[in-house]
């Protein structure tokens, strides 16, 4: 009798078949069957009858992040799930997410909008070399889910790490080029991402980066409306403490800065809310950068403190800090980009199916009256039959066809003074703070708070009224 493939004996390290020990056949692993914390999914797991939940790769304040393999095509891929932390429960048995009090509700039910147009605004940017791509979303267990390409690599922060805490400006260029031109296109969109930092920038073990994580993307604010706290310390502009801060593709340059200035010199420039009372930042090289003149001077045009003063769309900073490289550095920076991949780890393993032997799974996810189970549909005293899956999909673009090569940096030169023209507006008052002064480069993110009626994110995220 043939194997019959189930949820159960699917090697979640592979996808190929768990044999009666729990080995599988193909990469000869055993099978980890430990528990998988209480509020997360459990492992196995099917979400909407194509999804096989593995494990969680991370969680936050918004939500938990899951390993998963796409069913119908064999495809490793990353699952978002809405789960505001205080907010909302798991239901035992039922992978039901409810809300937990009847004051939560509204402010969970807002946070979950916000989380389907996260979804939707990364539809809208996909297909870019230096954003991470949506592949589908949808709503089950009482919330909802973005379907994402799985990133087989590292963070820049990781990466910065293993090279030995910082590396030379050409370097750092080199890295963040796709990132930087694909900012381009999202900008022309109106969006801005304001979360940009090494943590939300992925190296992968194919020499791409991918900026990962628009949850905190908006559209920018034009007409004067405000819009919500949402930042990253160390990494945020003035503006972006302000709830009615003018934000636009400035903002993200500002960021763009500081991820450039820390992977150069190792360590954080002061916070920009403090630097409004003192500014004390020093030029990367007088903290042994390797930097040119020409690029410095561009880096602290785009560290500027108010958004007049920096560059007003990403084009000028990359004009003003590539602009007057030499044939000597643009050599080197076609160098860093094909030797990437040393700072990551070896080649992923490879799937133990082909993509003709990967399986489909029968309906195990059936609602009645309104609530998720979890069960099996008998086809057979086996367990659930599995029809084999098409050889390849032509809707889905296979993991062996995402190699890109990266440009090398030839463009013109350009005077240093030809970028420098910025759009002139009044300065708004903003209260002085104490100046504190840190030499630490761990980062957090953190909510401001002001004294007033508390906003629907601080009510969604966990801040407290004063």
């Amino acid at each position: 009798m043939a194997n019959v493939r189930t949820n159960k004996n699917v090697c979640l390290y592979c996808f190929g078949t768990l044999d009666q020990q729990r080995v599988c056949h193909s990469c000869h692993k055993k099978a980890d069957d430990s528990p998988a914390p209480p509020h997360h999914l459990p492992r196995r797991t099917v979400l909407n009858e194509k999804y096989l939940i593995d494990r969680a790769l991370g969680e936050g304040g918004f939500g938990i992040t899951y390993l998963a393999w796409d069913i119908s095509c064999g495809l490793k891929v990353a699952v978002k799930e809405y789960y505001p932390s205080g907010y909302v429960n798991r239901m035992p048995r039922s992978n039901q997410v409810i809300i937990n009090s009847k004051q939560n509700q509204a402010a969970s039910n807002r946070g979950l909008k916000r989380f389907i147009d996260e979804a939707k605004t990364l539809a809208k940017i996909k297909n870019l070399p230096g954003i991470v791509s949506v592949r589908d979303f949808f709503s089950a267990n009482g919330t909802a889910y973005i379907v994402m390409e799985f990133l087989d690599g590292i963070s820049l922060k990781k990466y910065l790490t293993r090279k030995g805490g910082k590396v030379s400006c050409d370097e750092i260029l080199a890295i963040l080029r796709p990132v930087m031109d694909s900012l381009v296109s999202v900008h022309k969109l109106g969006l801005i991402h304001r979360d940009i930092s090494p943590d939300n920038i992925i190296v992968t073990k194919k020499s791409e980066v991918k900026l990962i994580d628009f949850g905190a993307a908006k559209q920018s604010n034009l007409d004067g409306k405000s819009l919500s706290i949402v930042l990253k310390q160390g990494f945020a502009p003035e503006e972006q403490y302000r709830t009615h801060g003018e934000q636009g593709p400035w903002t993200d340059i500002y960021a763009l800065g500081v991820t450039i200035y820390y992977s150069i010199t190792g360590t954080l420039p002061p916070e920009s809310i403090q630097r409004l009372y003192k500014d004390t930042i020093l030029r990367p090289s007088e903290k042994g950068a390797a930097i040119s003149p020409t690029q410095e001077s561009a880096l602290m045009k785009s560290l500027a403190v108010y958004a007049r003063h920096r560059y007003q769309d990403v084009t000028q900073m990359i004009t003003g800090l590539d602009g007057r490289q030499n044939n000597a550095a643009r050599t080197a920076t076609a160098a860093t980009r094909k030797t990437l991949t040393e700072g990551v780890a070896e080649a992923p393993e490879t799937n133990g199916l082909a993509r003709a032997d990967s399986a489909r799974l029968s309906r195990p996810v059936v609602t009645q009256n309104g609530a998720v189970r979890q069960r099996t549909v008998m086809q057979s005293s086996a367990g659930i039959r599995v029809s084999p899956a098409p050889a390849k999909d032509p809707g889905i673009k296979q993991e062996s066809e995402t190699k890109r090569s990266y440009r090398s940096v030839s463009q013109p030169a350009v005077p240093a003074d030809s970028a420098q023209s910025a759009q002139s507006a009044p300065e708004r008052p903003f209260q002085k703070q104490k100046p504190q002064t840190s030499d630490r480069t761990e980062y957090r993110t953190v909510t401001v708070t002001r004294e007033r009626k508390p906003t629907f994110m601080e009510r969604l995220f966990g801040r407290k009224k004063k």
